[in-house]
């Protein structure tokens, strides 16, 4: 991957935006080099971007990206690029990785160490903070690197468990790595840094978290680990998506077996015990798994070389299809736009993709709506979103609104 200076990146960053899907399509067309992504974006080559996009590419100048990189310094967040040599090389071989890492702390040498992420539930059980301690508190003595969401309940327990260790964790925040949240974890981040830890986004600093975007964050705690531990899950739970992410990867994934079965606290961990996931009684049922990494750090940077080798292919955008044209109904009594669609202009479209296109005709709406309206899990409709984003047909606002353009 060619070597491109930092302000490269960050302009890419700021026209395209955070976990942007076409960004890696770009930047695998062009070979990994920035530059050449941002020139061929600059130069209107790439139909399928969205109008904010190609604003942006207009108006994001050099003194935006130098009030960033300067943003950073005075608050001593690490810049780390795609092609950094500190980027989590793990992290590097999922589908669509972060293209930027603001990071406070240190994340380097994670080539060379087993790492391992933790979920589990906010509302977190006695029996999960014990399993929580029972289970980090060795792993993190022993040098295991322990990843987690630095959300309340299970996740500020495992950074806990490895604090009070003196083990590394790494903390991935859902939101800017300026924006103090949950604000019951301001000493805990800075504990975590003190121990050699680290807290990484790939969110702008000042940017707010929102719902939608807690299971896209969940694609990096799983990417950094050789494999996720699920301590506690519902059946809606962000760990059970976390793990979903996992299995996706090709990682490991571990289950604390539920101390009753019946509770709707374990609803999450039961099917992924039926399914993919490994059960483990004992921290040392952990350490068996990762026996070959222990005994040779070379096993580590083989499966690294492979994980890279494997990276999913990224989808080719589509064809543009037709934009949708908005007509303003007149009556009194309609406040809002409405979007009218014919019989043709959906046809163009797959079924599911249609399905959305009408349920977003009338109103805006966000992907939490979507999934209840249409009954679609939260990667299957991210999917289609996407595929109508990169058509043309739909936008995403910055509070995660979804409307027709």
């Amino acid at each position: 991957m060619a070597k491109n200076p930092i302000e490269v990146w960050l302009w890419l960053l700021l026209v395209m935006q955070p976990f942007n899907k076409k960004t890696n399509y770009i930047l695998a067309e062009c070979g990994g080099d920035a530059a050449q992504a941002g020139r061929n974006i600059r130069d209107g080559k790439y139909d399928f971007l969205s109008d904010t996009e190609k604003k942006n590419a207009e108006s994001v100048r050099m003194k935006d990206v130098r009030e960033l990189i300067e943003t950073c310094a005075k608050n001593d967040v690490r810049i780390i690029t795609l092609d950094d040599g500190d980027y989590p090389p793990l992290l590097r071989g999922i589908e669509n990785p972060p293209i930027v890492l603001f990071c406070a702390g240190d994340l380097s040498g994670l080539d060379s160490v087993i790492t391992l992420s933790a979920v589990g539930a906010r509302n977190v059980s006695d029996y999960g903070i014990n399993i929580t301690h029972r289970f980090i508190e060795p792993l993190a003595k022993l040098g295991m690197v322990i990843v987690s969401g630095m959300a309340v309940g299970t996740d500020a327990e495992v950074h806990r468990s490895c604090v009070a260790q003196h083990g590394r964790t790494i903390g991935v925040l859902g939101c800017g790595i300026l924006v103090n949240y949950p604000t019951e974890n301001a000493q805990l981040k800075r504990d975590i840094i003190a121990n050699g830890g680290a807290i990484i986004s790939e969110l702008l600093p000042y940017s707010r978290t929102f719902g939608a975007y807690f299971d896209i964050r969940n694609r990096i705690i799983s990417g950094l680990s050789l494999g996720t531990l699920v301590i506690e899950a519902g059946d809606k739970s962000g760990a059970l998506l976390t793990a979903r992410h996992a299995i996706k990867q090709g990682r490991d994934v571990f289950c604390v077996p539920p101390c009753d079965l019946f509770s709707t606290r374990f609803n999450g961990v039961v099917p992924l015990l039926r399914e993919e996931a490994a059960p483990v009684y004992n921290f040392t049922d952990i350490l068996n798994e990762f026996s070959m990494y222990f005994s040779n750090e070379k096993y580590i940077k083989d499966y690294i070389s492979a994980v890279e080798k494997e990276r999913h292919e990224l989808k080719k955008p589509k064809k543009p299809r037709p934009k949708i044209a908005v007509a303003v109904l007149d009556e009194p009594k309609i406040k809002h736009e409405h979007t009218v669609l014919s019989e043709e202009q959906l046809a163009a479209f797959a079924p599911e993709e249609a399905e959305i296109l009408k349920l977003l005709a009338n109103s805006s709406v966000k992907i939490d709506d979507l999934i209840d309206k249409t009954g679609h899990d939260y990667n299957e409709l991210s999917e289609i979103l996407t595929d109508l984003e990169i058509a043309g047909a739909i936008v995403r606002e910055q509070d995660g609104v979804y409307r027709i353009v």
